[in-house]
């Protein structure tokens, strides 16, 4: 490892050392640190699953069918699959996975936001997305937010 590439603690300036994908300082952690249970190795457990969100859906107005985004084979059965038409759409905080309850693996199918944009965009409101603000809670303006179409 070469002089630039070398990781430094911010407090004391000593070299980093890698545990378990994590960049640690020996010197500012304890030892506990190694013994303690804060590095994840199984994501996946007997309770929980994560699944991937292929994004929002966009529905035409009047026929209910599916303009762009996401569309199921099968409304009833998401392991059967889905396919993208046009572009695939996502909401402006969209997370690529969503840890979900293994009994719901096949209700749930998109993260909390793009199942919350597919349902807006079917509102009169349109694409005014409500981002909830810590910092302002009485705040109840919808906020006008753009889709992504890539990432």
């Amino acid at each position: 490892m070469s002089q630039q590439d070398k990781k430094i603690c911010v407090n004391c300036h000593r070299p980093l050392v890698q545990r378990k994908g994590a960049w640690v300082c020996l010197q500012c952690n304890p030892e506990a640190v190694e013994l303690s249970n804060i590095f994840v190795d199984d994501i996946d457990t007997d309770e929980y699953v994560f699944i991937e969100c292929p994004g929002a859906t966009l529905y035409d107005p009047e026929t209910n069918e599916v303009v762009e985004g996401v569309k199921w084979v099968d409304e009833n059965d998401a392991s059967r699959g889905y396919e993208v038409v046009g572009h695939q759409i996502f909401a402006p905080n969209h997370k690529k996975h969503r840890r979900i309850k293994r009994d719901a693996l096949g209700k749930i199918r998109r993260c909390w936001a793009c199942q919350d944009y597919t349902i807006r965009m079917r509102r009169p409101e349109g694409r005014d997305f409500f981002i909830p603000s810590p910092k302002h809670p009485r705040r109840k303006k919808l906020k006008p937010m753009n889709h992504v179409t890539a990432r």
